[in-house]
Parts: C-alpha cells; sequence; structure tokens
C-alpha cells in the first residue's frame, strides 16, 4: 500500500543513506524462539505476502488463506492459490522442514490429498526433497524464509544498553525545531510502518477480521500480542458473531486454555458461579478444537511480572466485552469518513462486564471496587497501534490530529530509547510531551541504536545527524 506522507519519506531516504555505505548484514536465520504456530500465525496474517516463487520455479500467488484448521489434517482449508495463471482450490500445509511430510505420513494419509502447496522452513543442502500426496500428484513448494518477514513481524531485537548515546552530543547542538521535525517524521514514518502491516492483514483476511486482530493484539500488551493473535486468527469474527454471548465468552476462554488450568476448588465463590457458565458453554464446543489443545499447539502465555490488571484472562474478558458492543467499536475503523476520536474513546472506556469489572484473574477474589475494562493507556495503545495507522492513509488530515495526542505509554524502550538520545536534560521532558515524540523516539532506536552492533562506538548515525538539518 502506497501511502502519501512525505514525512515519513524523507525520514526513510535519510535512514538509507546513513546506512548507504555500511556493508550489507548476513541474511538473517530462523529465531530458535519462534515456534510453529508463531511461523503458523504470520503466515495466516499475510506477513510473508501473497506472492511467491516455488521451489521449481513457478509463480505462486494465494487468492484465500482459508481457515486456520481446529481439526486433523492439513493446517489451513479451504484455500486459493493460483499456480501460474490455473486457480486451486484446496487446502494448505506448513511444515518446519520440508521432510515433515514424508515423516508425518501425510503422503500416505487421505485427509492430505487435498493440498495444493506445501510451506515449509528449512531444507537439506544440495537434496532435493518432493512433496507427492497419495495418488503421487506432485504438490507446489514454497520455503519461507525471515527475509519475507517486514521487521515489524520478527522477534523483537535485544535492547541496547543503558546510557548516553554519542548522538546526544549532536542532538543537543540541534535547535529545537530540527529535533521535533526529525521525530515527527519518524514518527509518521512508524505509523506508516504500521499502515502497511495492517493492510498486509486487510489483503489475507478482509477488513473486519484485520480490526478484531489488530485490537486484539492491542490487549495482549508486549508479553502476550502474539497469543491474543493467534487466538483471534484460529477464532475470526465472523465465527464467533454467529455465537450467543455466553458461547462466544465460553469458546474465547476454553480455546485459550485458561479454563483447563483452573481447578473450582481453588476459586471463591462468586468465580465458581462464573466457571459453571463457561464450561457448560465450552463443553458443547470443545471436539471442535482439540487440535489447538495439544501441548505443541496450545497458546504460550506469559503470566511472570505481569501486573494484575494486565493479566491475559482479564484482558480476554475485555475482549469479550468488546465483541458484546462490536458495531460500534467496528463502525469508525471500517470506514474512515465516520471515525470520531472522542465518540471511539468514550464507547472503549464505557465497556463492562459483570464478572471482569470486578475481578483480575480467575484465582483473585473480588475488587472492592469496579476496575475499567479499557483504560486510558490501553485506548492510547489502540489509537496509536490501530486506529491512526488504519485510518490516516485514507484521511490524511487525521494526521494533524495524531500530533495531538497526549504521550500516556511508558516503557522500557521508550526510557532508554530517552536516555541514548537526551539523557538527562531538558529535552528528556520537552520531547516526550506528545505521543508521537515517543513513537518517533522509538523508532529512532530501533532504526539506529538497536541496528548498531558496536556498542554504539562505530554507530553513523551522530556523523551524519547535521545532515538532517
Amino acid at each position: 500500500m502506497t501511502s502519501p506522507l512525505p514525512l515519513a519519506e524523507r525520514y526513510e531516504r535519510f535512514r538509507d543513506s546513513v546506512f548507504g555505505g555500511l556493508a550489507e548484514a548476513p541474511p538473517r536465520e530462523w529465531d530458535d524462539a519462534l515456534c510453529e504456530i508463531d511461523v503458523q500465525s504470520l503466515w495466516f496474517a499475510g506477513e510473508f505476502g501473497a506472492e511467491f516463487t516455488s521451489t521449481e520455479g513457478r509463480r505462486i500467488l494465494v487468492r484465500d488463506f482459508g481457515v486456520w484448521n481446529a481439526g486433523p489434517g492439513p493446517d489451513f482449508t479451504g484455500c486459493a492459490v493460483e499456480i501460474d495463471g490455473a486457480t486451486l482450490r484446496g487446502d494448505i500445509e506448513l511444515d518446519p522442514d520440508v521432510r515433515d511430510w514424508e515423516r508425518h505420513a501425510h503422503g500416505a494419509n487421505a485427509d492430505y490429498n487435498r493440498v495444493v502447496l506445501h510451506l515449509f522452513l528449512h531444507a537439506p543442502e544440495g537434496v532435493r526433497v518432493f512433496t507427492r500426496d497419495a495418488g503421487h500428484r506432485e504438490i507446489a513448494q514454497v520455503r519461507l524464509t525471515p527475509a519475507m518477514l517486514d521487521g515489524d513481524a520478527r522477534p523483537a531485537l535485544e535492547l541496547a544498553a543503558a546510557r548516553l548515546g554519542r548522538c546526544a552530543t549532536p542532538l543537543r547542538e540541534m535547535d529545537d525545531a530540527h529535533v521535533a521535525s526529525m521525530l515527527e517524521a519518524s514518527a509518521q514514518y512508524r505509523l506508516q510502518k504500521k499502515s502497511v502491516r495492517l493492510h498486509a492483514w486487510v489483503a489475507a483476511q478482509g477488513r473486519e477480521q484485520a480490526v478484531f486482530q489488530a485490537l486484539a493484539v492491542a490487549l495482549g500488551y508486549r508479553n502476550n500480542q502474539r497469543p491474543f493473535l493467534i487466538l483471534a486468527q484460529r477464532l475470526p469474527r465472523k465465527r464467533l458473531a454467529r455465537l450467543p454471548a455466553e458461547a462466544r465468552e465460553a469458546l474465547l476462554f476454553g480455546a485459550s486454555g485458561f479454563l483447563e488450568s483452573v481447578r473450582a476448588e481453588d476459586t471463591q465463590p462468586a468465580t465458581r458461579a462464573y466457571l459453571r457458565a463457561l464450561w457448560s458453554g465450552w463443553w458443547k464446543q470443545r471436539d471442535e478444537c482439540l487440535r489447538w489443545m495439544e501441548p505443541h499447539n496450545a497458546l504460550r502465555w506469559k503470566l511472570a511480572a505481569t501486573r494484575p490488571g494486565n493479566h491475559p484472562q482479564r484482558r480476554l474478558g475485555a475482549l469479550a466485552a468488546m465483541l458484546a458492543a462490536w458495531k460500534k467499536i467496528a463502525a469508525p475503523l471500517l470506514d474512515a469518513t465516520r471515525w470520531s476520536q472522542t465518540g471511539w474513546r468514550e464507547t472503549l472506556l464505557a465497556l463492562g462486564h459483570d464478572f471482569w469489572t470486578t475481578h483480575y484473574t480467575l484465582l483473585s477474589a473480588p475488587s472492592p471496587k469496579p476496575l475499567a475494562l479499557i483504560g486510558e493507556t490501553r485506548v492510547q495503545e489502540m489509537l496509536a497501534n490501530v486506529a491512526y495507522p488504519l485510518l490516516v492513509p485514507e484521511r490524511t488530515r487525521l494526521w494533524a490530529e495524531y500530533l495531538e495526542l497526549p504521550a500516556m505509554l511508558d516503557n522500557q524502550k521508550v526510557r532508554r530509547a530517552v536516555l541514548r538520545l537526551f539523557g538527562e536534560s531538558p529535552r528528556a521532558r520537552e520531547f516526550q510531551k506528545k505521543l508521537h515524540h515517543q513513537q518517533g523516539l522509538l523508532q529512532v532506536y530501533e532504526d539506529f541504536c538497536l541496528e548498531d552492533d558496536s556498542a554504539c562506538a562505530g554507530c553513523p548515525f551522530p556523523e551524519r545527524l547535521k545532515e538532517w538539518r
């Protein structure tokens, strides 16, 4: 998607010129921490793109990513794949290694006879491995590589050292207007990157499903964004919309794995009644999700060092509440002409839930006071990562509205970025007042501090800063 955001283009040209004279980085390898369901999620979201060249040089175009299969058989069913201009309808299988097709006996399994595309990550050096079904029909293969992924889809890089960087000196010599323009441009570039990623989701799954996935991710906070995305992909909005509210909530909590990890005897009396209602709905749907309950397919929630208010169980309750008010929440994001920041914010802040408004987790005691399901900071996160990246390229006057958003987000990356660029100077406070200041700082930090492997000594950014002026 091309976006008419001139400041973003200026920042991109500057960034590319800084790295222009440096040696090309070696090809990225697959991260060991990325498991098979993570890669499946990236594929299903369209993060790898939709156009490929097969191992035998054929042009592959994915027209429909289908449905993430919860039962036996291939990973994705009901897909449409164009191969050299001819459209085939069938299934897609994704394996870590091309040899897994035969290792898992897919070639002799009739459930895999409708597979039209075999995806894989690894293959033995110098050996050609073919994929064939039970009728000895050859199946097209595509090897997925990390280079196909946009930077935002890759695993997070380690944080740079928490200390003042060399760039602090030339930044101190720049006047406020130049610093402000650089941060605005880098913030616009960051927003444009998020927009491209969101619109890739739209292309793969449709706009409403893309919005649902993006809002679910925003509820996941830093540690649980991937599990929330996978849950939203496995249980698409259209499927949930067909269910009564009780059955919908039961399916969310059952497929998440949270119901089966909690014993009723360990809970408070009020929670037991809520659990009974959830289990009543989950038992009726559980057999449809058995594949996702297997240990290697289960969602990997990160609960350590999670604040009670940010616990994924409570965030899942918030997602259920959002689905109950879906038309009001989704309408302004589906049509940019209907956007009202005030109205959208008020809708989210007013969400409530009979159980989760007074509970942090399924094991916690009731809170003496009601708790906001979605607070101001979380709304701000959704504005920064969903609403404006989706809408600004379609209605560019919203960029001025985005620039006025106050800064509410605070995390370790922001603090380190401020320390690296400004240290303890007054600018450290001045250029954190607006949301776009923080977004711009994060982009500069990621583009230069996190890409530098010389502990700041060899980073070209400080010497090239004068070119921004």
